[in-house]
């Protein structure tokens, strides 16, 4: 039995349940509609101490970390083909894999936490705007890397479009009154690219609690 554990408003949750569905496999989902916080329990720490999700169960192999996971599934689940074949196309899918869960995420997540989760009047602006703009300027080199080519890892759609295609659409569905977006329509071609797979539209394409 496969299992997923993990709220469905957590872009990690999000990333992972998105390549479940891109590769076709069936799995339960354990805590689908909680809220933040909800699966925190005992039982749940004596499979991943850290209380953080998502955790995936593939038939008794316990899995933890988003990208992980999403490697891992890329990697073990051929038929899905979001596994490059070919070395530089499987280092440019790793590459923006890492940029996601560093580059961008350490700015975005407090645009995110300061715009969505936390009330108005406890809002630090300054700190909301510095972050904007490293937002901005992120999301712009990957609007560069897309000058020529239709996904991440090239021609073909592939486990590197995931973790970037779950941020950049919450980049977007922040705000716009705070985040003024750059004109940036490599990156907008490519999300609505990514907007025709079904996965994207089921699992990411959802509003920001």
């Amino acid at each position: 039995m496969r299992r997923l554990y993990g709220r469905v408003s957590s872009i990690n949750v999000q990333k992972v349940a998105w390549t479940l569905e891109e590769i076709g496999l069936e799995f339960e989902w354990v805590d689908k509609n909680g809220t933040v916080s909800s699966i925190d329990s005992p039982n749940y720490r004596k499979f991943n101490p850290a209380a953080q999700i998502p955790t995936f169960d593939d038939n008794g192999t316990l899995l933890r970390q988003s990208n992980a996971i999403v490697r891992y599934l890329a990697h073990s689940y051929p038929e899905g083909k979001l596994y490059p074949t070919e070395p530089e196309a499987c280092a440019e899918a790793e590459r923006w894999m890492e940029w996601q869960a560093t580059d961008l995420w350490n700015a975005l997540r407090p645009v995110f936490w300061g715009l969505i989760r936390i009330k108005p009047k406890h809002r630090d602006l300054n700190f909301i705007c510095k972050n904007i703009k490293i937002c901005h300027r992120e999301t712009s080199l990957l609007n560069d890397f897309l000058s020529d080519r239709s996904f991440i890892a090239g021609d073909k759609f592939s486990m590197g479009d995931i973790p970037a295609g779950c941020a950049i659409y919450r980049y977007y569905a922040l705000p716009e009154d705070f985040m003024k977006w750059p004109d940036l329509p490599n990156l907008k071609a490519w999300l609505n690219r990514l907007s025709k797979r079904k996965g994207f539209r089921d699992f990411i394409m959802l509003p920001l609690v």
